[in-house]
């Protein structure tokens, strides 16, 4: 079961279940489902209660592999950095930004799209949503900008109870809708969308299948399907590829990572992998992929795993014993992968070898009443320059690892007001030139770190 599938078979479940039980949040469904995408976390197959039963667990109260706590050895930690702007956005909830040339551009309850001056932080342009009250998906992440056009997501019913999702190219200069596109469902994750060149590959109307999409017009380039699998999208140097997994027990039991030409879309299977996977994410050309090693049911079942390196050249696929299914950042050779409690494991993307451990130290809270559902620190933003890691949590405090080792070379602050626990819900921190711009609830801000040099 991919992403789009799981979303939706969350939040039918929860549905369901919260109106037997008065105590229950209002939209707690999509809460937990937000909660869900921003971290992006393991996938799972098997029947819909099952899944969220255990996508539950996994994620909101424990979060991915920890283990022993071997620290990396002290070192000299900055403190120093220049905050070059802070600024609140308009309105209520934001989900997710992505930046481009001089700006970052946000996306929201009340905006489907925003547009914030990077020198200055100043809005300069915005693009409200139709109705900000009705059954709308929060984003987990948006496609991004390309030639001036912020590609972003939109209620597809406004104001219903089912709202859907359209994706949509808004052209930043004129503020205009240039075209948009109806996703399978409401999913809005970082494979939903994804910009490779030449076009922009989406959700079809149905689970099955893929669309190209003219980055400019919307038009159909071409279109792709398959059965009995659920696929993640991805673009490697360019060209989109299909990363897919068994949707059922009664599916062939293999996972495949399959290349599909950017002019025409004919496919080519690039390698096959016994059993069904999680993809995890790219290293320079090849596709990791996590699976199951001791008799799991699920991928999110604790124990062994099984990480698959594709070299989508050549086809070779190599597999290694790791300790835990190692999901996260993927930076340089090194996946960041987030433990509980605010633990950052880091492992290697070519043999799957633990690296380092490291507590970050931001002083995540748990939410009021229900310890298991805590606050969340963002993910990795990777200076590869530096060779730095870095973090925000909730409350605007920010720390940089060394990548190699895990060191603490920086810690800083950004005062933000101080807002309620909101359990599972986690900031944003992107690279932004030589420095990063993060987003907190409404708060956005760009800040210029100064690391600690490397063994002083």
């Amino acid at each position: 079961m991919n992403a789009d599938r799981l979303d939706r078979a969350i939040r039918d479940v929860l549905h369901h279940w919260t109106p037997d039980n008065p105590g229950a949040p209002a939209g707690i469904a999509d809460r937990i489902v937000r909660r869900r995408r921003r971290r992006n976390l393991a996938r799972v197959t098997g029947a819909a209660l099952g899944l969220a039963g255990v996508t539950f667990g996994v994620v909101l109260a424990t979060g991915a592999v920890g283990g022993g706590k071997a620290q990396p050895p002290a070192s000299r930690v900055s403190e120093q950095s220049k905050l070059l702007w802070r600024t609140t956005l308009p309105g209520k909830s934001w989900d997710a930004c992505t930046t481009g040339p001089g700006a970052v551009y946000c996306q929201g309850a009340e905006y489907d799209g925003i547009g914030v001056d990077a020198r200055t932080g100043k809005v300069v342009w915005q693009h409200k949503a139709k109705d900000a009250d009705g059954g709308r998906s929060p984003a987990g992440s948006l496609p991004g900008v390309r030639d001036g056009v912020l590609y972003t997501y939109a209620d597809h019913a406004p104001g219903t109870s089912t709202a859907g999702t359209d994706l949509v190219a808004l052209e930043i200069v004129s503020r205009r809708v240039l075209w948009k596109h109806e996703l399978a469902d409401d999913s809005r994750s970082r494979a939903s969308a994804v910009l490779f060149d030449g076009g922009i590959l989406a959700n079809s109307p149905t689970f099955e299948s893929v669309v190209a999409l003219d980055d400019r017009t919307g038009r159909t380039l071409w279109t792709y399907s398959w059965e009995k699998a659920d696929c993640d999208r991805a673009a490697i140097g360019g060209v989109p590829y299909l990363m897919c997994s068994p949707d059922s027990e009664e599916s062939p039991q293999r996972s495949t990572v399959v290349r599909l030409d950017p002019a025409t879309g004919e496919a080519r299977t690039v390698a096959v992998v016994d059993g069904p996977t999680a993809y995890l994410g790219t290293d320079g050309d090849a596709v990791l992929l996590g699976g199951m090693a001791d008799g799991q049911k699920y991928l999110s079942d604790p124990g062994p795993a099984t990480l698959t390196r594709v070299d989508v050249g050549s086809g070779r696929a190599s597999q290694h014993h790791v300790d835990g299914l190692p999901m996260g950042v993927v930076a340089d050779g090194v996946i960041l992968t987030p433990g509980g409690n605010g633990d950052v494991v880091a492992y290697s993307a070519g043999d799957g070898k633990r690296l380092w451990s490291r507590d970050l130290g931001l002083k995540l809270r748990a939410e009021p009443g229900d310890p298991t559902m805590r606050e969340l620190h963002s993910g990795a933003a990777v200076d590869l320059g530096s060779r730095v890691a870095y973090y925000l949590g909730p409350s605007g405090r920010m720390v940089g690892l060394d990548l190699d080792n895990g060191a603490v070379r920086w810690r800083g602050t950004v005062r933000v007001p101080e807002g309620p626990v909101e359990g599972g819900i986690a900031p944003e921190l992107m690279l932004y030139e030589n420095g990063l711009i993060g987003q907190i609830g409404g708060e956005l801000f760009r800040i210029r770190p100064e690391p600690a040099e490397t063994g002083s």
